[in-house]
Parts: structure tokens; sequence; C-alpha cells
């Protein structure tokens, strides 16, 4: 039905920035990646080191929050 499709899917130990905990990663495709604890995606960025950064389309949309305790 939908021919020859080649998928490959990176899990990655991490820290998420939006839920700030210690996590998976899934690739969601060759530089997204996607929290399975609070299904932020995330978009891969390599300067000399992986780091994570929240992904958005509109940077209006971001917001910083304190974690809630307990």
């Amino acid at each position: 039905m939908f021919g020859n499709i080649d998928i490959k899917t990176e899990v990655v130990n991490g820290v998420c920035p939006t839920c700030s905990l210690d996590t998976l990663l899934v690739s969601i495709s060759r530089d997204r990646f996607r929290c399975i604890v609070c299904g932020s995606d995330l978009k891969q960025h390599i300067n000399g080191k992986i780091s994570y950064i929240p992904h958005t389309n509109n940077p209006d949309q971001i917001r910083f929050e304190a974690p809630k305790n307990g």
C-alpha cells in the first residue's frame, strides 16, 4: 500500500527543558524529538554538543513556568 518505507527511530536519555525531568526523548524526525513525560516537541541543535531546545512555530507561545511541587 505505501511501498518501500524506511522508518528509523532514535530513543535517547535526556533532561527535558520543558518539564525539567530525566526522561526518554523519542525521535519523530531527523532533528525533532518528543518527551515521553510531557509530550513536548523539541528541536535538536548540534553546535559542538547536543542540546535540546523546545520547538515552536511561534516564539510568542513560549512560556516559562516554575515546576509544581508534589
